[in-house]
């Protein structure tokens, strides 16, 4: 090949194509829409290592799919739920799709035993009624009718007509079995039918709980006789305990360098639990911002104190049959068969453990043993 082709036909074929792939690159910057699925760190510490969850979270907000979240520890549900929907990180977490979301929160354990289903759709639907007209129009028709079958439909195909979405995110989900007004075909059966109308739905359901979703039916044949497998639309996440790398990953972006002795300490106490790593680390802090003399010995003591009482939540918060065999195993004791599945759901969360050897189940984090031992 000769020196003026290249100088005459080569280079200024390069270059152009180098400025062709510059042009385009701006073009596709300026007009793809914004779907950035969840970037950057996460500020609350009660969810540093749940990312993948959250991203999870909000790529089934953004496709209209539902989703139950399941965890031992309350906060770190609530949390999640605070951050999916705080205006703040709408944008940076739905991009363009973030102005056409309607977020409704409702927690279970604050309504009244005797909550009527008119009363739950009213508060559930109330954040629609001031977006425009039509959906205020739609909203008082409910309201007119009692939220009738088909004017709760009406609304949601209204929903989808103006292209708006609405997030109903309900904590506590399982005391939903001590609510006899909403433990029906009729309430149970109807959401499920609202959130599937279409595969693209305008209407989310999230639901957070410390059971799994098929002992919630399971728990509900008890109490409707033909009871359906009615949140079978939903598809869970378990907020277990991470992989030691993961764990490893956020003990180096503390933000006080962490001594050997003190990685160590976090990490067979808490099980790989993020919850509980944020715990550990903070009861750190506070023993070197209280300049005690031996930090690591006192934040053990601080942490102990904290698990106590988070511990003793946890367990009120059980069904009984959850609560006896969690004792059953911290008590050694061998007649744990029959609560074969109560154990794997504990053993789902990261809560107890069997020993592939002998077959025993163990308490799982430590710093659980420990507490229950003392």
């Amino acid at each position: 090949m000769s020196i003026d082709m290249i100088y005459h036909y080569w280079l200024p074929l390069l270059a152009g194509l180098t400025g062709a792939f510059i042009v385009l690159g701006f073009y596709r910057a300026l007009h793809t829409p914004n779907q950035t699925f969840y970037g950057g760190a996460i500020p609350e510490p009660q969810l540093r290592g749940r990312d993948k969850e959250l991203r999870f979270l909000v790529r089934r907000i953004i496709t209209g799919q539902s989703t139950a979240i399941i965890g031992s520890f309350e906060r770190e549900r609530t949390a999640i739920l605070a951050h999916l929907r705080d205006a703040e990180h709408q944008t940076k977490l739905y991009g363009d799709k973030a102005e056409r979301l309607i977020f409704s929160l409702m927690d279970i354990s604050t309504l009244d035993e005797q909550y009527s289903f008119a009363q739950f759709w009213e508060e559930a639907l109330k954040p629609i009624e001031k977006i425009d007209s039509t959906l205020s129009n739609a909203y008082k028709a409910c309201q007119d009718s009692d939220f009738d079958k088909s004017d709760l439909e009406q609304l949601i195909v209204k929903l989808e007509q103006n292209n708006w979405r609405l997030v109903l995110m309900l904590e506590r989900f399982e005391l939903l079995l001590h609510h006899r007004p909403l433990t029906t075909s009729k309430f149970l059966g109807g959401l499920r039918n609202l959130a599937t109308a279409s595969s693209n739905s305008s209407l989310v359901v999230i639901v957070t709980g410390n059971i799994p979703i098929f002992r919630f039916h399971q728990e509900l044949k008890s109490l409707i006789s033909n009871a359906s497998p009615y949140f079978n639309f939903m598809e869970s996440i378990i907020l277990g305990p991470l992989p030691e790398p993961e764990i490893d990953k956020l003990l180096v972006q503390n933000e006080r360098d962490l001594t050997t002795d003190e990685c160590r300490f976090i990490k067979e106490s808490t099980g790989g639990h993020p919850y509980l790593l944020g715990i550990a680390i903070s009861s750190l802090q506070e023993a070197y911002e209280n300049q005690e003399k031996e930090p690591l010995e006192i934040a053990k003591q601080i942490f102990s104190k904290r698990i106590k009482n988070l511990l003793d939540n946890l367990r009120q918060s059980w069904f009984p049959n959850t609560a006896q065999a969690f004792r059953l195993v911290a008590q050694k004791r061998g007649e744990v068969a029959r609560f074969n599945s109560e154990l794997e759901d504990l053993a789902q969360q990261g809560l107890v453990i069997q020993n592939q050897e002998n077959g025993e189940w163990q308490i799982c984090p430590r710093i659980f043993s420990e507490v229950i031992a003392e």
